[in-house]
């Protein structure tokens, strides 16, 4: 069986659009058309302790676990493990701790590489690709995939928009710029993005210092949403002083 991290673009929750949002972790059967293949299942059974306990159950979650929930199960264990009069070999427990986390980011990782291999020309797989990546926080690999992606599929709005908000996240000048023509990409693709629109609020807001335009981008967001009228990020970059 194999457990994979899903994940998309969401809706800013950051006022400052960082890059890696909320993930969720979901689980594929072996049945799947993207299930591990045989030597990625031999690699970790070999690197499975025999007669040990699973990862999930090492770490104590389940496969509705979020990612950053799976990082704070690791950190309760290892706190658990360390804790004066802890019943058993605290190196030895530690060691299992952190064989479990990287076992399931590993077979999340081989899970979607499994899937671009299959389909190597298929920009939805190395959408996943980078999401999985972005996840992880590994930017620059997360970068590389969307950039494929979008090679392969120039209007693939979530890479596009995924892209950005990397891009965005350097901060520097011309990553700046390319952030800013991706999501003008995304509104050109799709007129009502709205998730591209706000993320391009905050470059306008943060990045380019131009109040102005971001109250802009956020009527347009209202107008298409209402019901986001009066969201507290929504007020806030209109500059609303109940916000």
């Amino acid at each position: 069986m194999s457990t994979r991290f899903a994940a998309r673009g969401v809706r800013g929750g950051n006022v400052r659009a960082r890059a890696l949002a909320q993930r969720i972790i979901a689980a594929a059967g072996d049945n799947g058309p993207e299930a591990l293949n045989k030597d990625a299942k031999r690699r970790q059974m070999e690197m499975t302790p025999k007669g040990d306990d699973t990862p999930e159950q090492i770490l104590r979650v389940s496969r509705g676990t979020s990612f950053e929930g799976l990082k704070a199960a690791r950190r309760v264990a290892l706190e658990q493990a360390n804790a004066p009069g802890f019943d058993g070999d605290a190196e030895q427990r530690i060691g299992k701790i952190n064989w479990a986390f990287d076992a399931l980011v590993e077979e999340s990782r081989a899970f979607f590489a499994n899937a671009v291999e299959a389909k190597p020309d298929d920009a939805d797989a190395r959408y996943r690709m980078g999401n999985f990546y972005q996840t992880i926080e590994k930017f620059g690999e997360a970068e590389e995939c969307y950039r494929r992606a979008i090679d392969l599929d120039p209007r693939h709005l979530d890479s596009c928009n995924n892209l950005a908000m990397i891009l965005q996240a350097k901060g520097d000048e011309k990553s700046v710029d390319e952030a800013e023509a991706y999501y003008l990409r995304c509104v050109e693709i799709d007129d009502r993005c709205v998730d591209a629109m706000f993320n391009w609020a905050t470059l306008k807001l943060h990045c380019r210092k131009d109040p102005d335009a971001c109250r802009v981008l956020i009527n347009q967001i209202v107008v298409i949403e209402p019901e986001l009228k009066d969201h507290k990020l929504v007020k806030l970059l209109r500059g609303e002083e109940d916000a």
